[in-house]
């Protein structure tokens, strides 16, 4: 889903749909009436006239049928997590403590389907692009429902294998790390915040140089919006400064937590994922923006997110 999300992004499809029926959109347009309707729909939004004007029936298409699987591949998702919950929570094969956590996830994912909307309306009235705010909410709550279905996946698994090997309390040997582990993730939850804000203003599409921006480690522009604080949403320059900081301080913390666990082969493997996290932010950067590199930058994320998360349920276990 990630995936698909980055692509319909950076393919311009994501406002090609300019209504949100969760039951009826099911179905693609069946007939050429249907999709004469849909293209007159699109032909009244702000992105067809400022930069899709005159686009042909064909270009079109592709467009729609971008963020049309993008939608129902949300809808599949969906239904992959809805009915399983409800067959094992009948059964009684879970426990209330995973049917609560289930049930936050649930509601997440329900949340997550009408930010999606939220977002795409942002773009569809005044302005020819979503809101960067309402597409870090979006990319947020998937990383959070990401998130937490992976902590009940590894904690479940550790359990598991405690008991398989019926390993005691006093064979165990104590680890450190936890806390700087819970400061990481949050460190990484705040960059794929500032990625996505990069995203949305197309803040990646300049300073294309590594490691300095403009000749400069700290280029000039930081602060020239009023009030102060408002740079660090909506300036470009400053926004990327922040995403480039931020992804030196993670490398930094990691190393400083591989060190400390230098047992603890888990870690060694979010290490991994820091540096190659950063190699594909700087790629897509150096390359101005490939899309294949980006989408592979923005999954990368959650992948670096999922061994953080397993290194805390390693260590806390």
């Amino acid at each position: 889903m990630v995936g698909i999300g980055g692509f319909t992004r950076l393919t311009k499809a994501g406002l090609s749909i300019t209504e949100w029926k969760p039951i009826t959109g099911t179905l693609p347009p069946l007939n050429e009436q249907d999709w004469l309707k849909e293209k007159s729909k699109y032909e009244s939004t702000p992105e067809y006239k400022a930069f899709n004007y005159g686009m042909s029936m064909g270009e079109f298409r592709v467009i729609y049928l971008t963020e049309y699987i993008h939608r129902l591949v949300a809808r599949l998702t969906g239904l992959v997590f809805i009915l399983p919950f409800i067959y094992f929570t009948l059964k009684k094969k879970i426990t209330k403590k995973v049917i609560i956590r289930l049930s936050v996830v649930l509601l997440l994912g329900a949340l997550q389907a009408v930010v999606g909307w939220y977002m795409v309306k942002s773009g569809l009235v005044a302005e020819p692009h979503v809101s960067h705010y309402r597409l870090a909410l979006h990319l947020l709550l998937a990383l959070v429902i990401f998130g937490l279905l992976l902590y009940q996946f590894f904690e479940y698994q550790l359990a598991l294998n405690t008991q398989l090997h019926d390993i005691r309390r006093k064979d165990v040997i104590p680890m450190r790390g936890a806390g700087m582990t819970i400061a990481i993730l949050i460190l990484v939850a705040i960059q794929i915040i500032f990625g996505a804000f990069v995203a949305g203003l197309n803040a990646g599409l300049i300073y294309n140089t590594f490691p300095l921006m403009d000749g400069h480690i700290i280029p000039e522009g930081l602060f020239f919006l009023q009030p102060k604080w408002l740079n660090i949403f909506e300036n470009r320059t400053t926004l990327q400064f922040i995403h480039r900081a931020l992804a030196l301080l993670i490398l930094v913390l990691t190393v400083i937590l591989t060190i400390k666990n230098s047992n603890v082969k888990p870690v060694y493997i979010m290490l991994l994922s820091v540096v190659i996290q950063i190699i594909l932010g700087v790629t897509t950067l150096l390359l101005h923006l490939p899309v294949a590199v980006a989408i592979a930058h923005q999954v990368f994320s959650f992948i670096l997110l999922g061994a953080g998360v397993y290194v805390l349920c390693y260590l806390r276990s």
